[in-house]
């Protein structure tokens, strides 16, 4: 069967099918040997793979820094992997891990510096390494970046040449860092005072430098400072300089009165330290060295103190006292006529009473330096001896020159030894064979001015005051009484004596008016006659004491009559 659409069912038979011709002969097949090389192409992509990951690890091995230890007291804000160290605020290093020691008593921290940066010359053994965070202190405010970035550790490169792979970490930020030029000096002083890290340098009232550490001394006495001067200002810092205390408010209130100093605004708040040279007016001193760094000076109290010209020679003496020194203390001056020359040094008691000594005296010792009293001609006692000073001062004794204690404040009761001449003072000398030789004493003017207190204090409490008391009462009765009978006198002659008095003066007016017009017309009778008696009796008088001046300078013409005229 066919479909209807075979075209086998037209009536046109199909053509005979052409003899298909003969195909080609196919080519022989050729067997060819595969290249050796081509297996090696598929071991090439993680061969290099391998190379590179070879070459970054070496690469990386080459480029990592030493590992460093660093240890603080506690691991705050310091974590592994994220806390960075940065030096001048480049990224020289990361830390690793953070443990706590075997005694747990530190915070172990290994960082790991980076390398081919030179980094590794620069942890020697004065290199130092602290936590950067927000701080608020003398110097400032420093850390603000880390409230959005986090902490770091930074770091200050030293100057030494030793390496050192382990560093005990800052618990604060320095205040200097080594790049800064300038030196550093020690200071020592006998407290702390209102001084702390970053206090400010003074020279002058300018800032020039900041304190950087302090620590207390073995002897535990006293405080160690390591301060900064930055440059140029630390070429000032001499072999002469003096160092004190530029607190905020520095009061003195002693025997020389109420003084009050103040460096600046910041002084105030934080206190600090100011340094000058010593004065030389007259350049005895000489120009001054440089102070090599770390070169240790004393820190003083007050500037007072500081700038005191230095004592080469003193002399010390004991001065006995029978009388109160309260108000008294070390270090009060000692003066000669207003003149500062000494101080005291020691304030004990002489002996320790008993039989020998029932009312043991106070021992004050003074020490008295020459040099303060310079001569008029500037040529003051430098090397005075002993036998010298005895020469000098025998005389004096002998002339009253005595110790007295006086006040130099009554406000403040504070004393001072004056050194001066006492009239009527009793004859004393020096005892020399003493050791220090002992000088004799007089009464101050406050002991005088007590004494004659307690002498009017005792005429006061010897006045009968009781007896005073009872017969000013008998006398207030008895001028009760008396202005009782005076007012009834008075009563008296308010009713009795005042109306007859009354008409008794009446009278009397009546005749005094009566002899004011009788005495009227006898001046207008007799007034000229008068008047002309009186001329007349002048007259005489003037005659007679004419008369009386000639016969004084002529009295022989009492005998020979009146000399006749010269023509």
């Amino acid at each position: 069967m066919t479909s209807p659409d075979d075209p086998r069912d037209d009536a046109t038979p199909a053509p005979e099918p052409a003899t298909p011709a003969p195909a080609p002969a196919l080519p022989r097949p050729v067997i060819a040997r595969r290249a050796h090389y081509s297996l090696w192409l598929v071991w090439l992509v993680p061969l290099v793979a391998v190379v590179i990951g070879v070459y970054l690890g070496a690469r990386s091995i080459l480029n990592r820094g030493p590992t460093i230890t660093i240890y603080f007291h506690n691991a705050e804000s310091i974590e592994a992997n994220k806390t960075h160290i940065k030096y001048k605020d480049v990224d020289v290093g990361i830390v690793r891990r953070v443990t706590l020691t075997k005694d747990h008593r530190e915070v172990e921290v290994t960082a790991e510096m980076r390398g081919n940066s030179g980094i590794e010359n620069l942890l020697v053994t004065d290199t130092r390494f602290w936590v950067v965070r927000p701080r608020v202190g003398a110097a400032g405010v420093s850390g603000l970046g880390t409230l959005l970035s986090g902490a770091y550790i930074g770091m200050d490169a030293g100057r030494n040449t030793s390496e050192k792979r382990e560093f005990e970490g800052l618990d604060v930020q320095p205040a200097i860092t080594a790049d800064v030029p300038g030196r550093e000096f020690t200071l020592v002083a006998d407290d702390l005072g209102s001084l702390d890290i970053g206090s400010p340098v003074y020279l002058r009232r300018v800032p020039v430098g900041q304190v950087l550490a302090y620590t207390m001394m073995p002897d535990g006495r006293h405080i160690r400072f390591a301060i900064f001067v930055t440059a140029p200002y630390d070429r000032f810092v001499s072999a002469h300089s003096r160092f004190w205390h530029a607190s905020g408010v520095d009061v003195d209130l002693g025997a020389q009165g109420l003084h009050v100093q103040t460096q600046s605004v910041v002084s105030v708040l934080a206190g600090g330290v100011a340094f000058q040279d010593l004065p030389d007016a007259d350049n005895a001193l000489g120009t001054p060295p440089e102070a090599a760094e770390r070169t240790q000076f004393t820190l003083f109290a007050q500037q007072s103190d500081a700038l005191k010209l230095p004592d080469s020679q003193g002399f010390d003496y004991r001065l006995l006292f029978a009388s109160s020194v309260r108000g008294l203390a070390v270090g009060a001056p000692v003066e000669y006529r207003g003149l500062p020359i000494g101080e005291v040094t020691r304030i004990a008691v002489d002996g320790s009473g008993g039989e020998a000594n029932p009312e043991p005296m106070i021992a004050v010792d003074v020490r008295v330096y020459p040099r303060r009293l310079p001569t008029t001609n500037k040529s003051g006692p430098e090397d005075m001896t002993q036998d010298d000073q005895r020469k000098r001062i025998d005389p004096m004794i002998r002339r009253g020159f005595r110790a007295q204690l006086k006040s130099g404040s009554l406000l403040t009761g504070q004393l001072y030894v004056s050194l001066d001449f006492v009239k009527n003072a009793p004859a004393a000398h020096i005892d020399w064979s003493a050791t220090p030789p002992v000088m004799p004493t007089a009464a101050g003017s406050l002991d005088s001015l007590q004494d004659s207190l307690a002498s009017v204090a005792k005429k006061l409490d010897a006045i009968p005051y009781d007896q005073l008391a009872s017969d000013l009462h008998k006398s207030l009765a008895d001028l009760d009484v008396t202005l009782k009978h005076a007012d009834d006198l008075v009563q008296h002659l308010d009713t009795g004596v005042v109306p007859e008095a009354k008409n008794t003066l009446a009278e009397a007016r009546k005749a005094v008016d009566d002899l004011r017009k009788t005495l009227g017309t006898v001046d207008q009778t007799v007034g000229p006659q008068a008047t002309n008696a009186l001329n007349e009796v002048t007259k005489a008088a003037a005659s007679l004491n004419g008369l009386a001046d000639y016969l004084k300078r002529h009295p022989e013409s009492l005998l020979k009559g009146k000399p006749e005229d010269p023509k």
